[in-house]
């Protein structure tokens, strides 16, 4: 991924994943990237969700450290409960 990831791009961004594939590890490198806002993290949020209902492993790496404050503030993916709570929504 590269760019910055907003509100007027995470559907761009939630775009670019084919979630169709049957894959055992993904592997998100943000490290072109920077997450701005609660629709970006909520994208990433649901990226991730999809590919481990999918019996993916997923990694996300190259978090700049504002982009880093930010996911471990608001995303849910990495909480414990969070996928559950994605997934009934």
């Amino acid at each position: 991924m590269e760019g910055q990831v907003f509100f007027a791009s995470a559907d761009k961004f939630l775009a670019s994943f084919d979630f169709k594939e049957a894959l055992e590890k993904v592997t998100i490198d943000l490290s072109k990237a920077h997450i701005w806002d609660i629709s970006s993290v909520s994208a990433l949020d649901t990226v991730v969700m999809k590919f481990k209902r999918e019996g993916a492993e997923v990694e996300i790496i190259g978090l700049n450290q504002a982009s880093e404050t930010i996911l471990d503030e608001l995303a849910l993916h990495d909480k414990p409960g969070g996928i559950e709570k994605l997934m009934s929504n």
